[in-house]
């Protein structure tokens, strides 16, 4: 459940979905719950939605971007553009905003 912005330096109350940026962000389970790996025969890998929020005030000043190998990273919005070009050819994994 979200409690707070996602900007460390903020952490500003999360009260309304109609403030600020609600990110979900998909990613893929690469083993199951027992630890073993998806069957190949499984139609669809498992997939987990992470929902991440930036208050007004971040949002009008920062971004979400997933890195496959750090995670989820709060960038500039200048710098969003690039820096998802060049994730968007290592991802497999999408990042949605509502």
């Amino acid at each position: 459940m979200l409690s707070h912005c996602a900007n460390s330096q903020c952490l500003k109350p999360f009260l309304r979905l109609r403030e600020g940026r609600l990110f979900l962000v998909e990613t893929q389970n690469m083993a199951k719950e027992g630890g073993t790996m998806p069957s190949p025969r499984d139609r669809k890998p498992p997939h987990r939605v992470e929902h991440f929020w930036l208050c007004d005030r971040c949002a009008s000043v920062w971004t979400l971007i997933q890195n496959g190998t750090r995670g989820i990273a709060l960038v500039p919005l200048a710098q969003s553009a690039v820096a998802a070009s060049e994730l968007s050819e290592k991802s497999c994994s999408k990042v949605t905003c509502s």
